[in-house]
């Protein structure tokens, strides 16, 4: 029964890192991971301004401001490369990003 889970999980790790090495690395997709780790950064800074500013009795240096531009800036980035991708795997990521953008600034109405 061992050496059943020691396969198991020896398989399971070889599969992750085949699926880790073996990614397509296109410049398309490149610049899309990019902007959406931009993304994921900007949304991580919002967040924690936001409690910061929430917490009493505390000086507040958060900036929520400077995450919202930094939101803004992202999606202006994606508007501008979206209409250059030719590859369908950085269209679709493009396209999930861009509705990932756009649902997080209806709901904390970031124009």
């Amino acid at each position: 029964m061992k050496k059943l889970i020691f396969l198991l999980i020896g398989l399971l790790a070889g599969y992750c890192a085949f699926q880790w090495y073996m990614q397509t690395n296109t410049p398309q997709l490149i610049m899309v991971r990019t902007l959406q780790k931009e993304f994921n950064r900007a949304v991580d800074n919002y967040i924690t301004a936001l409690r910061q500013v929430a917490e009493p009795g505390l000086v507040v240096i958060s900036d929520p401001e400077k995450a919202e531009g930094k939101i803004k800036e992202v999606r202006a980035k994606l508007q501008e490369i979206i209409v250059t991708l030719t590859e369908v795997k950085a269209i679709e990521k493009a396209k999930k990003l861009e509705q990932d953008i756009k649902v997080f600034c209806e709901k904390h109405q970031i124009n």
